[in-house]
């Protein structure tokens, strides 16, 4: 067991939690939910936001929080959309989330009979058999080997060039949650792209509000908490890809793909726990 978490964690903290500042005045950012491999509701909701700013007439960025692959079908669309929004709004940014990195991992943090066991991890058990069958690998003879030669090189060096948090004026975007009484500096990856307890329950004020997504929302909906705002609402089950739109002055709404219409995108309100 100590092996297998240290194979999915680490047993080291890293030198620096890079983050990101957007200092974009006048600029609403919209950030994304969790998405896993629904690029059809990402579609959906990428179009909706695109007609919304222009109708608005505002600049704009798109922030993705995280966990763009696994679970649902079409994991490799989904990052071809996000390097596609990435390339066409220059200060969108995407955050890197635990199943996105996950590759990573085996590949260059991991050697060995460790790389072997977070890939068999992987793919049996959070959702990685569905991303390989998206870029048509054959899951059950799948190798590192495989993953290090075949695994288009564009779409690993997204995820490493992907931004531990960002930060805005009035918030902080990140993918899982912060540690609470840590300086946003001090932070640890692990705690970055993993942590659910005691981030979600606690009453410790972080100085900006956290946007998060990494636990899906008990009531599927956008949820605020007094010092956090929730946007994880199981879009791979539950057809609901959900975004926030955070304007220049701190005030934000929310869009949401319909669970029975996953073409149409509609405002919701919030929940308040």
């Amino acid at each position: 067991m100590r092996a297998l978490e240290t194979a999915l964690y680490g047993n080291k903290q890293p030198e620096v939690s890079r983050g990101e500042w957007i200092n974009m005045k006048g600029e609403h950012v919209f950030a994304i939910g969790d998405i896993h491999g629904r690029a059809d509701l990402l579609g959906a909701l990428l179009a909706t936001i695109e007609v919304r700013a222009g109708e608005m007439n505002v600049d704009f960025s798109i922030v993705f929080l995280g966990d763009i692959i696994d679970h649902g079908p079409r994991s490799r669309d989904a990052v071809e959309m996000v390097e596609e929004t990435l390339a066409r709004t220059p200060s969108s940014r995407l955050i890197l989330g635990n199943h996105d990195w996950f590759p990573l991992r085996i590949l260059h943090e991991l050697t060995g009979d460790q790389q072997n066991l977070a890939l068999d991890f992987w793919i049996r058990q959070i959702g990685g058999r569905a991303t390989l069958l998206s870029y048509d690998f054959d899951p059950d003879t799948f190798s590192v080997r495989d993953l290090e030669r075949h695994f288009p090189r564009n779409h690993l060096e997204i995820f490493h060039s992907a931004a531990r948090y960002v930060e805005l004026p009035k918030h902080i975007l990140v993918h899982a949650g912060l540690a609470p009484n840590v300086s946003l500096a001090d932070q640890t990856r692990r705690n970055l792209m993993w942590i659910r307890e005691p981030f979600l329950s606690t009453p410790y004020d972080f100085g900006k509000v956290v946007v998060h997504g990494h636990s899906v929302t008990p009531s599927l909906g956008c949820e605020i908490a007094r010092h956090r705002i929730g946007i994880d609402t199981g879009a791979y089950k539950t057809d609901r890809l959900s975004a926030i739109h955070i304007k220049p002055d701190g005030h934000v709404e929310f869009l949401q793909t319909n669970s029975m219409l996953t073409g149409i995108v509609e405002d919701v309100d919030p929940v308040y726990v």
